[in-house]
């Protein structure tokens, strides 16, 4: 056996030695779904000599079958990492009927795939800068893989000098992309028709310049537009700003995730201080009202805060909601010397779910000398928790172990 092998052998092994504990308690929410992956964890390792050349997550969803839709970036032939979808049978497995036994990597390009939104007819849309280190790309992946040529220039539309970072789809299946063009500081939403033409009826000429937001886009029940960043922008459905909510359209508000209720209410994820002197933080969640207000009825004045034992520093991900109003944030947690997947849930009217892992508080680590990052998170049909993100770890001669990682969490 190379070596190669040999630590990838070991990096799988240790996976492995971690997940029997979980599987050998009762089940209860918040531990790993051991009829997933091994115990638990879908992963995907190799070695690599420089940071260039790594795993990388973006985005993760669901399938209306069940399956699982990883959007990022995976270790290429030419000292960079390459964008790249993955899919996931419901077991974990790689997807054998998807590209190259589960994989897709957009040829010629470098960089990774940040954002993704599935079709209603099962298509897969993906955002990245990868065609160049000034040009984003948005491409449509058919069910089995293959760049949809029915849409754009063979399946991409390239966007110069423009960077990429959200993308959404109206119920008429058009397409909300945000930009930033790289010539100024001002953020944009253009709309894209179902064929990859530029929706000429939204906004100005097919821009909308929302005040502030430039990340993720949610679409409200109503076609309303939800534009998140530093700040929370709404527009209409034809990219006006909508003065009714916040001030002038806008709100600041902390959102490094996003999840919008079904009554318009949005929660956002994000961090906040418990000991300065220390210094340790822990994640936390906040409730807005669909007009743009705190939610007072929400934890405590509109947000909730929970820390991670033995964690004092934390990183919020994002936020998934489950069908009983349960909110679930994820985040990356860790000590001076490790670190892990950190889980909190949170019940509808943002108190600790002490019925959630322990005392509300799910914590998964890879072993020493690791460092993880929880890239996504979203919620299945059945509530169970998909969190995704890579993990590295030092090998010999200076080179590291890079893995894609795909855990899976009980609901109940």
């Amino acid at each position: 056996m190379n070596p190669n092998s040999l630590r990838n052998s070991a990096l799988l092994s240790l996976f492995a030695f971690l997940l029997v504990g979980s599987a050998s308690a009762a089940a209860q929410a918040g531990q790993l779904d051991s009829t997933f992956g091994s115990g638990g964890i879908a992963s995907k390792s190799t070695t690599v000599t420089r940071t260039s050349n790594s795993y990388f997550v973006g985005a993760v969803a669901m399938q209306s079958d069940g399956k699982i839709v990883v959007a990022g970036g995976i270790p290429g032939n030419n000292d960079f990492t390459v964008p790249a979808v993955i899919r996931l049978n419901p077991d974990g497995s790689r997807d054998s009927s998807f590209g190259k036994n589960g994989v897709v990597v957009l040829a010629g390009a470098f960089g990774g795939y940040g954002a993704l939104a599935i079709q209603s007819d099962g298509k897969i849309l993906v955002t990245t800068n990868a065609q160049s280190s000034a040009n984003g790309e948005i491409d449509r992946y058919t069910t089995t893989g293959h760049l949809d040529s029915s849409f754009g220039n063979k399946g991409s539309v390239v966007f110069e000098l423009t960077g990429l970072s959200g993308v959404a789809l109206q119920a008429d299946g058009r397409i909300l992309i945000s930009l930033q063009p790289l010539a100024n500081s001002m953020f944009e939403v253009t709309r894209l028709n179902t064929d990859g033409t530029t929706d000429m009826s939204f906004g100005t000429n097919g821009l909308a310049l929302p005040p502030g937001g430039n990340g993720a886009l949610t679409v409200l029940s109503n076609g309303e537009i939800l534009v998140f960043g530093g700040l929370i922008s709404r527009l209409t459905s034809s990219g006006a700003i909508d003065a009714s909510f916040g001030v002038n359209g806008q709100l600041l508000a902390s959102t490094a995730g996003q999840v919008v209720a079904g009554n318009g209410d949005i929660l956002t994820a994000g961090t906040l201080v418990i000991e300065p002197a220390v210094p340790s933080s822990g994640l936390a969640a906040f409730a807005y009202q669909s007009v743009g207000i705190g939610d007072p009825a929400f934890g405590s004045n509109g947000g909730v805060l929970a820390a991670i034992p033995n964690f004092p520093r934390v990183s919020a991900t994002g936020l998934g909601l489950e069908s009983t109003g349960a909110i679930v944030e994820l985040g990356t947690v860790s000590t001076a010397t490790s670190g892990a997947f950190g889980l909190v849930r949170y019940t509808a009217q943002g108190q600790l779910d002490a019925s959630f892992g322990s005392g509300g508080t799910v914590t998964t680590s890879f072993g020493t000398n690791t460092t993880p990052i929880a890239s996504a998170i979203t919620i299945q049909v059945d509530d169970k928790i998909i969190a995704a993100g890579t993990v590295t770890s030092p090998a010999l001669h200076g080179e590291f172990n890079t893995s894609l990682v795909v855990a899976r969490y009980l609901a109940k």
